[in-house]
Parts: C-alpha cells; structure tokens; sequence
C-alpha cells in the first residue's frame, strides 16, 4: 500500500496503536487503526474521501495502521459545504459547575519522573496514595477542586495516586504501554506507572442563549459526516472517548483558574 499523500487534508485525531508503514508521510495526523477484517479498504476510503491514487488498498492488512489524513488537508474528508440564509442573532454562553461530566477524553500516558516539573501541577490523593483509587474517582476529585471552569485535567500514577491540573505539562510517552499498572481500587483499570502518569480532560457543554435580530445574512458551513476509528474504550465508571491527537505532538503550559479542596 502507498503511503498517502501529502496533498490531502486535516481530517480528526486518533494515534497509531499498531505498526505501520514507515514511509507514511511525516504530516500525518489521522489513522484508521485496522484491528480485524471486518472492514474493507474500501469501505475506509469511502469514510475518509480518500482517493485510490492516494491509497491503493494493495496490500491491506491487519493489525496494522493507515494513515488517513494529513495536516494540510481542508476541508476534512467527508465533509459537506452548505451556505445558508439565515437570521443574524447575537448570543451570550454561560457555564455552570455541574456533576463531573459522564464523558472524559484520555489524553494518553506521560512521563513523569521530574518532582521538580510534575506533567499535572497537584496532587490530591492523601500522603502514601489512595488504597481505593480508580479513574472516575480521581476524575470526580478533580472536577469538584475545579473552579467553574470547562478546562481541567485529571491523572491517575503509580497505582494509587490522583492528580488534578489546569494544564499539561509534558509530552505523552512513545510508548503508551509504560502506563501499565492496575489501580489500587479497581485491578480492570490502569493507573499511570512508576514514573508514568494516565491523564484524562472532561468534555463539557455550555448553556447557550440567543436573541435574533431582523437582519438576514448569509453564511457558509463546513460539516464532517463521517468519524474515524476509535481507540480502546475502558469502562471506569464513565465513557471514555479516543485518545486525541495533541496528546502526541503538543506540549503547553495554559493556566486557568484552579484550587484544591482540602
């Protein structure tokens, strides 16, 4: 199978979690995740708008990775554009600290051996660990140390410990399977390593309202219709989505309002 091209387009953000070919492009920010035969390669083109000049189907294979888009593809694959005529309205968002989310996205495994520079700024698990510690719990203990703010992040280590952060200050692991010890309070789920930390992001929602006015404008609107494949999801409690793509290329330091509960 070739590599696909360089001259495709942005697409999602899910990580390689097999083998893949080492000539794909460097640009590659997207992969179809090929775990069985249960999906055809062309069924994956159609999903992508891909190209059979860009991906050839020859040979397909499993387990193995294919590269499914690229940062300087726009629009997204499977997207559809639409121009509208529409009502202007003006809007206000506001955002209240309700129960932690039911959904959380898992940002991946990250180094952690520096007390100095610690990848999540604080830890809320009492001293020598918390010997009932699973994921949703730490989420929840996070959530509720937040201070009515959409961004956070929560952290599981070293079996039995829970940290809570307003940014990430890292980049992921190379290799995701240094996160590979199961948490004190549940032997199913894993909590980070010795030296490794699992953080998850909550995804939230906002009450939105509007008010319209009489003027009518035009607008024009991308949408993406279809979904790529996800990673492995695992049950703590709450529904975890796919591993996002900045968990592998981005480091960044955002800081936001923050507190820690005693």
């Amino acid at each position: 199978m070739r590599p696909i091209s360089a001259s495709t387009h942005r697409s999602g953000g899910v990580l390689p979690v097999y083998s893949f070919d080492p000539k794909t492009v460097k640009s590659c920010i997207d992969w179809w995740n090929n775990g069985d035969e249960t999906t055809s390669c062309k069924h994956v083109r159609d999903m992508f708008g891909i190209t059979p000049e860009d991906v050839d189907c020859e040979p397909w294979r499993f387990p193995l990775s294919y590269c499914v888009s690229t940062s300087d593809r726009n629009p997204p694959p499977g997207a559809s554009t639409t121009t509208t005529r529409a009502s202007s309205t003006t809007s206000s968002s506001t955002s209240s600290h309700v129960p932690s989310p039911s959904f959380w996205t898992a940002r991946g495994c990250y180094p952690d051996d520096d007390p100095n520079f610690p990848v999540l700024e604080h830890i809320v698990s009492n001293k020598g660990g918390d010997s009932a510690l699973d994921i949703a719990g730490c989420e929840n203990s996070c959530w509720k140390a937040s201070v009515n703010n959409t961004v956070l992040y929560a952290g599981v280590k070293a079996v039995n410990q829970c940290w809570c952060s307003s940014f990430i200050g890292g980049e992921s692991a190379s290799d995701q399977g240094k996160c590979n010890r199961p948490c004190s309070g549940n032997k199913n789920q894993i909590c980070g390593g010795d030296k490794y930390i699992n953080v998850f992001e909550p995804v939230t929602t906002k009450a939105t309202s509007s008010a319209s006015s009489a003027t009518t404008s035009f607008s024009k609107t991308t949408t993406r219709t279809s979904s790529s494949a996800t990673g492995t999801v695992t049950n703590s409690g709450a529904n975890r989505l796919p591993i996002s793509a900045a968990s592998k290329t981005c480091s960044y330091r955002i800081r936001h309002k923050f507190k820690i509960s005693n």
